[in-house]
């Protein structure tokens, strides 16, 4: 108890320097807890959107730079359909389009017989008939965001489109979706008999025991494409890949930052409390009883600004997942998992940022510290 008290003595004791430091920390803290969280959250968005119409594989190119990077033959899906214990083929066109000449939605052309239309579940209208070239329907967040309703109009890329139904959608992706019919689509990007990836539906009720063996049937009629479920697809899609490396980089740097931001601010401590250092061994205290006071100014500093850039990074997550920008891709992502490794690398970067100076804490001389006065 008494070491305690020492240590929040000194902490207090220099308000300004420990304030700067605990900041720091902080902004480090929420920097590492941000940039995890939203890569996280966008491969964790991109899974529940894959699934939630129902299907269960996903025929597409081999680490794919991203998600509307792929291209395949929209002949491919008969021979897909031809391998038994298959239900349905879908053809998906995905792009992200700008709306209204503003923000940015998620677009996805799915053919008017689809079993991805009948998976809807519309809040209001209906789906696009037969002829309507030019129809469109919305997720719900993304058109109360646009402010949007059945009968309204939508501009993409500057061409209109007239809404007639608003879906409810349970993942964070398809609640901010346009779909529109496959064709219309193709046509819209001059990609005709091309998709940029099939999602494959099983027969019902599933046999579990011959999952795999349907699976090496729709990979031998793919080719040289790859047959997913939507986990492995989405953690196949190299972007997400770079993104997620450069975030770790990020998160290296930025709690690298911090450990040398305890340590100098330590150093600079043990620099001014030499004295005080040479009555605590004049009195007894062990080299260990010193050392472990350091540390634990140093790993209260971190806990305090661990905790502060929690805070921090969860408001930074909601920020960046708001923007025109993020197109329902971002959204706030945490777990306890993440959240406590956070909190325990930040307090361990302190740890190692406070042993050095507390290793020359004890490499002093008591009696030469006191002359020091």
């Amino acid at each position: 108890m008494r070491k305690l008290q020492l240590a929040i003595h000194h902490i207090v004791g220099r308000p300004l320097r420990s304030a700067l430091t605990v900041i720091g920390i902080s902004i480090a803290c929420a920097g590492s807890l941000s940039v995890t969280g939203l890569i996280q959250g966008v491969q964790d968005n991109l899974q529940q959107g894959m699934q939630e119409p129902g299907a269960d594989f996903v025929v597409g190119e081999r680490a794919c730079f991203s998600l509307v990077g792929g291209s395949l033959p929209e002949a491919l899906g008969a021979k897909l359909m031809e391998v038994p214990g298959v239900e349905q083929v879908s053809g998906v066109l995905f792009n992200v389009e700008t709306v209204d000449s503003s923000g940015n939605v998620v677009v996805s052309g799915w053919p008017r017989d689809s079993f991805l239309w009948k998976s809807l579940d519309l809040a209001e209208g209906q789906i696009p008939g037969p002829g309507d070239d030019r129809s469109i329907v919305l997720g719900q967040s993304i058109a109360s965001a646009l402010g949007k309703t059945v009968g309204d109009e939508i501009d993409i890329r500057f061409t209109k489109f007239r809404i007639v139904g608003i879906a409810r959608f349970n993942s964070y992706l398809n609640q901010n979706i346009a779909l529109i019919p496959l064709e219309v689509f193709q046509q819209f990007l001059s990609r005709q008999n091309s998709v940029t990836f099939f999602q494959v539906r099983l027969q019902r009720p599933l046999d579990t025991e011959r999952i795999p063996e349907i699976r090496m049937g729709l990979q031998a009629a793919a080719g040289n494409y790859a047959v997913f479920d939507s986990g492995e697809f989405t953690s196949d899609i190299r972007l997400i890949r770079v993104i997620r490396a450069i975030a770790d980089t990020i998160s290296a740097i930025m709690l690298g930052l911090a450990l040398v931001l305890v340590a100098t601010t330590l150093l600079m401590a043990v620099n001014e409390r030499t004295y005080e250092i040479g009555v605590l061994a004049a009195l007894g205290w062990s080299d260990f009883g010193i050392l472990s006071l350091i540390v634990l100014e140093g790993v209260l500093m971190t806990a305090i600004g661990a905790l502060l850039g929690l805070g921090l990074g969860l408001v930074v997550m909601q920020v960046a997942s708001g923007t025109d920008m993020a197109a329902g891709y971002l959204r706030p992502y945490t777990n306890a998992g993440l959240v406590l490794r956070t909190v325990l690398l930040t307090i361990a970067i302190g740890t190692l940022g406070a042993l050095y100076p507390a290793w020359r804490a004890t490499r002093l001389d008591p009696a030469e510290a006191l002359r020091r006065q």
